[in-house]
């Protein structure tokens, strides 16, 4: 499920520095014909890049709620839960050997 996660990851770091080139290229293509200027192309770039990078952030949490979900429906417990788990069997066993 790991591995899974990650080429999903990958795969929207590809395509973003896929679309990113290839916005590079157009705007690039839009200046030299003398249909934008450099300060046009540079603000429609970063107006990009910050969207870009918005979505990465908005996509990097939805895909952690996502994995939370799936963890919580398999029945697999979260750290805290373990770890209060486990806190608990200590207690219990040092309770045990005092007595």
């Amino acid at each position: 499920m790991e591995e899974t996660l990650k080429n999903i990851m990958y795969q929207g770091i590809g395509a973003f520095s896929l679309a990113r080139q290839k916005m590079e290229k157009a705007l690039a293509e839009l200046v030299d014909k003398g249909q934008m200027t450099r300060d046009e192309g540079k603000k429609i770039y970063d107006e990009f890049s910050e969207e870009a990078l918005k979505a990465g952030k908005d996509f990097k949490e939805n895909m952690k709620e996502s994995f939370r979900d799936l963890l919580e429906k398999s029945g697999i417990p979260s750290r805290e839960e373990f770890e209060a788990l486990k806190a608990r069997v200590e207690a219990l066993e040092r309770q045990k050997t005092e007595a």
